[in-house]
This record gives structure tokens, sequence and C-alpha cells, in this order.
């Protein structure tokens, strides 16, 4: 995949220069959050994937981020779309975060080949773009995989029914992720031993559908995907560990439903591991939002589980948390928003498994999110 990925700078470099009969669009987005836990709390984890954490001392590098895209005309049909993206917890390094191609010559029919976000959730083709969504982020207890993009394919095909939108897409890829951030910050959250200097983080052969339907005051999401899991630890002490491979499957249903005044928004999934311990991650959200002219207030609220279907004491649950969120957002113009949000993070992880390694806390943040 690493050729595919220097074809695809070189057209986004291509696309930068003025080129004849090609027409070149830029659009892009960004977040400036400052927040901190309050009191000497135990961290904040605002991103899981890319391991943002809040403290006691106020900090922008947890969830700041600033990308730009470049859409080019290959064809008429064809697109190239090339995405740079910098993050606070990147320490503020720029990266080619996706392109990929898009060709929609075939009627009701969408192609695409690339690098993008696996589409696991709700808000996944979008979760970074702070100003799609009421809250500062969606809860990170929900969006907290440790893949979240792979270089693969989509086919999509549109169709109507009555007044209702419908959109099935197909997908297939791969990722291997050299140096997993949240796979080593885990290890060292669990103290292993001996501690890992780098783990590289697996998912092949993933392929699944999402099924989306559109109404006039509703919009509905299904997802449905397998994949293989394989994970190698290299260990500061030079020795490797090579993870017993299985498979997982993952199922997700959300949306969100417009009642004017009011917006209910929620998110369902469940994770199975077809592995020894039998583990399943079952995980929700759901929020409110109360429309007010350029305000809207709202609460949201999220937990996670992880259950062992092989637990011999019964006890069953190990891994458990929830978030409490509320805050409020301010429409400053139709391409920029103010934002405040208050978070209470528990964890009910299990004591006697040593599962309770997250802590709870109580977290402040304020957002400026915009698009251009």
């Amino acid at each position: 995949m690493k050729y595919i990925k220097v074809i695809c700078l070189a057209l986004l470099s291509l696309s930068l220069l003025p080129m004849a009969n090609a027409e070149v669009k830029f659009n892009g987005f960004g977040s400036v959050v400052m927040g901190q836990t309050l009191t000497h709390q135990a961290p904040f984890t605002a991103d899981f994937y890319d391991v943002g954490q809040y403290s006691d001392k106020p900090s922008f590098k947890p969830e700041t981020v600033f990308a730009l895209q470049a859409t080019a005309d290959v064809s008429q049909d064809l697109k190239f779309t090339g995405q740079y993206l910098t993050k606070g917890t990147d320490e503020f390094e720029t990266e080619l975060d996706w392109y990929y191609l898009t060709f929609s010559g075939v009627e009701d029919w969408t192609f695409m080949a690339g690098r993008r976000n696996i589409p696991m959730y709700y808000y996944s083709e979008f979760s970074e773009v702070g100003f799609a969504y009421p809250w500062i982020r969606p809860p990170a207890n929900l969006y907290w995989w440790q893949i979240t993009q792979f270089n693969g394919v989509h086919a999509s095909y549109d169709f109507e029914i009555g007044d209702l939108g419908n959109t099935i897409t197909a997908f297939y890829g791969n990722e291997y992720s050299i140096d997993n951030k949240e796979m080593l910050f885990y290890d060292k959250l669990f103290a292993a031993t001996p501690a890992a200097s780098s783990i590289d983080e697996i998912w092949t052969d993933i392929v699944g559908f999402n099924y989306s339907l559109v109404g006039e005051f509703f919009d509905l999401r299904f997802v449905y995907f397998q994949n293989h899991r394989n994970r190698t630890t290299y260990h500061v002490d030079g020795t490797v560990t090579e993870m017993v491979p299985f498979d997982q499957t993952f199922m997700g249903f959300g949306g969100n439903v417009n009642l004017d005044m009011f917006t209910i928004l929620f998110d369902m999934n469940l994770v199975i591991y077809d592995n020894e311990v039998e583990l399943e991650y079952p995980t929700w959200l759901v929020s409110l939002v109360y429309n007010i002219g350029k305000y809207q207030p709202y609460v949201v609220y999220s937990q996670a589980d992880e259950t062992h279907g092989d637990d011999p004491a019964g006890t069953n649950s190990w891994e458990q948390h929830f978030t409490a969120g509320v805050g409020v957002r301010y429409n400053l113009s139709s391409s920029a928003a103010l934002k405040v949000q208050y978070d209470y993070f528990e964890d009910q992880g299990d004591v006697d498994h040593s599962y309770d390694y997250h802590g709870d806390s109580e977290t402040i943040a304020v957002a400026l999110d915009f698009i251009f």
C-alpha cells in the first residue's frame, strides 16, 4: 500500500498546481479546543485513538485539529481527494490523512478507492469535524477502537422508496497500523511486564456494508462488518510477542431524529471477538439537544462495557465506564460555532481484575469549531 500512498501524494501535489482543463476545489475544517480536569483527578481521555488526554493543567493539545482538503477533477466522472491533517496530539505535525479516487460515471452508483475512515459509527465519516455535531467531541468511550481508517474500496448504490432516501454501501480493505499509539497507551496502563517499546495492530479482510435511510425528520444508519485481527508487541528487552489471531464482528445502529425544537442523537454498537475468552464490547450513546435560535444546549450520555463469556466466576463484566456531559453550542455564523462542555467520567471497572485503570474525572472544555 505504500506505493498507492506515493502515487496519491504525487496526485495531490499536482492538484495544488494550475492544471489545464482541471478544476481544483479547496475546503477544510478546524477546532481550537482548550480543556482541563478539575482538581487533581485522573486524566480524562478525550481521544482514545490518538491518546489525547486532559490533566489538571489547561491544554490545547488533546483535541485541537486543522485540516485542508483538495478535490481535483481527473476527468468528468473521476475525482481525486486528498486531505492534510494536523493534530495537537501529534505535536502539530502534518500528515496526508485521506487520499482516494471517486468515480460516479454509472447512474445511482458511486465507487471509491484509497484511504478513508472505516464507516464504523454514525459519525465516523466526519468524527474530527467538530462543526458537524453539537458536542465538543463524540463521546470518546464509544469512539475508541485501535483502528479507525483503512486502505480499501467502497461501492455505493442510491435509490428512493417513496419519500425515503436509501444508500447501501459495500466496502473492503486492510489496515497495518505500525507502532499503534493507542495499544502502547493501554500497555502502559496495564503496566505490562516486560513493557512494550512499540505495538503493531493489523486488521485484514475488513469486509462489510452499511445502509442509511433518510426521511423528512430522521437519518438512520446500520453497519455490519467482519475482519481478521493480529498484533505484534515489541518489548523493551528485545523480545517479541505475537497475539493469537482471531476474527471480530462489528455491528452498529445510529442516527438522529429532528423534532424541530428537539434533536435526539444516538449510536449503539456491539463488537464480538471470536477468541478463547469470548469478549464482547457493547457501547452506546444518547443525546438530547434543545434548538433555540443560535443556541443548542444539550446533554449526552455514553457507556462502554467489556464482558468475558468464559469468566468462571460468572461476574462477566470487567471493563465498565460511562461519561455524562452537559454543554451548549452557540452558532456564531453558518461556518463557525463556539461550545462549552462539562464531562463527568466514572470508571466502574472490575478492581479484582485490575480493570479500574482509567480512574474518575471531571473535565471542562471550550471549543471554537469552523469550516471553510
